[in-house]
């Protein structure tokens, strides 16, 4: 027996609490979206996304929490895992080609101290 398979296409999808409440997560696509990629935010009680999933264009993963437009806090990419403060970076653990590489900053994103991996 031939198994239907059926195809919805969806540019976002909303997903609520029972009975018309608070949003809980959006699931987004690219296109005519603002979202490059797709993007899945889990919001808070308050309806601000938490964290936000996103895989961009070029098929880089990267995790957000907090919202990744307005104060991110930490993402987390492939290579990277970067806390934010003011819209700046402020310290960073990233792999780099001759190892790891963990980088503080000023509260202006100017590297102050780096401390590289020893081998």
């Amino acid at each position: 027996m031939k198994k239907r398979i059926h195809e919805l296409t969806v540019e976002r999808l909303v997903i609520r609490e029972p009975n018309q409440g608070r949003i809980r997560a959006v699931l987004e696509t690219g296109g005519d979206c603002a979202v490059p990629g797709v993007r899945l935010s889990l919001l808070d009680a308050r309806g601000e996304p938490a964290i936000v999933m996103q895989i961009g264009d070029e098929g880089a993963p990267v995790v957000h929490v907090g919202h990744p437009d307005r104060g991110v806090t930490v993402t987390i990419s492939p290579s990277a895992v970067d806390l934010w403060a003011g819209g700046c970076v402020v310290a960073s653990v990233r792999s780099s080609e001759d190892g790891g590489v963990v980088e503080v900053a000023d509260g202006d994103g100017r590297c102050t101290r780096t401390w590289r991996e020893r081998r």
